[in-house]
């Protein structure tokens, strides 16, 4: 069966609880004993208790030696030494024990170790990593909702531009239509007083003259009509005129009030389908990512100047946002899966976000000086009372923005 080994050949198995400077040095061996060159290899070291993981770092293998320090604040426990590299798990079986010790200056328990077994650096990579991607991920979301939306718009201007040009087409067509059936009825009109007329005549016999001036004036009665209807229909005929289409702005009034009304749904037809309030909520967001000039304080409290109308005047009230916080701790209750909140500091540091009756609830959050929103998936829901402290801080204060719906 084939196994790994490590022979140690610098610093103890048997380590003080808060000894960061320390060097431990093992060499990697094979099943024979002899050195395993992995030169340059990345190696990951890792700590386990009955637990799991506790805690890991990475370096670089130099031949076949692999060399490492403790972060200082770990608990007093009994640890297993794992080491892997490039497939390889050393040693195999498992045995090798790292006992921690308290020293003279301990860390007050193992709950607060636990708490703190991130380093500072991890902390601050881990939450700038977290940052950024939702940077760019809400970048990305506005972009291509106004490209959506600007697509959708031209869409739909070009529609309305072919259908007024259609309707214009109809309306000269249907126009020339009128005039040719009022000129066909009035000649129909006319070939019934002719016919009559000469009806009237053979009947009428001795009062023949009289028939014939009374059809004569009769008839010019309905002419005159007839002329009169057609000319009222006329007067509004426009000509076209050379050198012009119908797209040309240069008909008539009656003509703009029938195109003032061709459709008066159309506005809802050109509705975005990019909802302006969902556009503007992402805008905001981004927005609330750089330094907020506008929030101001007094005492304790944390408000923004809220804009109202007051008899046709714009007046500003203040709307308090949160409250500031010092070196201290701040409760809030927790109702939910996931929790939201905004942190607004005068000052790079880290605070902590923890339940005192779950040890599973603990965040490290590395703020900056300005406002940043952020949100907690606890993976499970969450009912009880939760604890922001800023004693990781500089002696300046961090004001901890709550808002209900962010």
């Amino acid at each position: 069966m084939d196994t790994t080994n490590l022979r140690q050949i610098e610093g103890g198995t048997v380590i003080k609880q808060a000894d960061r400077s320390s060097v431990l040095s093992f060499i990697l061996q094979d099943a024979k004993g002899r050195e395993k060159k992995l030169d340059g290899q990345s190696a990951q070291v890792a700590l386990y208790t009955n637990h799991g993981k506790f805690w890991e770092t990475t370096t670089t293998v130099k031949g076949a030696e692999v060399s490492f320090s403790l972060p200082g604040n770990l608990a007093v426990d009994d640890y297993l030494l794992d080491i892997s590299v490039a497939g390889y798990v050393f040693p195999s079986d498992r045995d090798l024990i790292v006992r921690v010790t308290q020293g003279f200056k301990n860390l007050p328990d193992k709950e607060t170790a636990e708490r703190a077994k991130q380093t500072l650096e991890e902390i601050t990579a881990d939450v700038q990593k977290q940052a950024d991607e939702k940077l760019k991920q809400t970048i990305t979301i506005i972009t291509n909702k106004k490209d959506t939306f600007t697509s959708y718009v031209d869409t739909k201007t070009r529609e309305v531009s072919t259908t007024g040009d259609e309707y214009l087409k109809n309306i000269e067509a249907s126009k020339s239509q009128s005039i040719s059936d009022i000129r066909k009825a009035g000649k129909a009109e006319s070939d019934k007083i002719k016919t009559s007329s000469t009806e009237a005549i053979s009947l009428i016999g001795s009062k023949k003259d009289q028939a014939l001036k009374d059809i004569d004036s009769e008839a010019k009665n309905i002419s005159d009509t007839v002329k009169t209807d057609v000319a009222g229909l006329l007067k509004d005929y426009v000509s076209k005129e050379p050198g012009k289409g119908l797209s040309d702005n240069n008909f008539t009034n009656a003509y703009k009030t029938k195109l003032d009304n061709l459709d008066k749904d159309i506005d809802k037809k050109l509705e975005p389908k990019a909802d302006k309030t969902e556009v503007d909520d992402e805008v905001q967001k981004l927005k609330d990512l750089i330094f907020d000039s506008e929030v101001k304080y007094q005492d304790d409290m944390v408000y923004v100047l809220d804009p109202y109308i007051e008899d046709g005047q714009v007046k500003f009230k203040p709307k308090e946002i949160g409250k500031l916080v010092a070196n201290d701790f701040l409760r809030v209750n927790v109702d939910s899966d996931k929790y939201r909140f905004r942190i607004k500091s005068t000052s790079q540091g880290v605070i902590l976000f923890y339940s005192m009756t779950d040890e599973d609830l603990r965040y490290a959050i590395h703020v900056y000086p300005q406002i940043k929103d952020y949100e907690i998936d606890f993976g499970k829901k969450v009912t009880g009372e939760m604890i922001f402290t800023t004693v990781t801080m500089p002696e300046d204060k961090v004001s901890v923005i709550r808002e209900e719906g962010l």
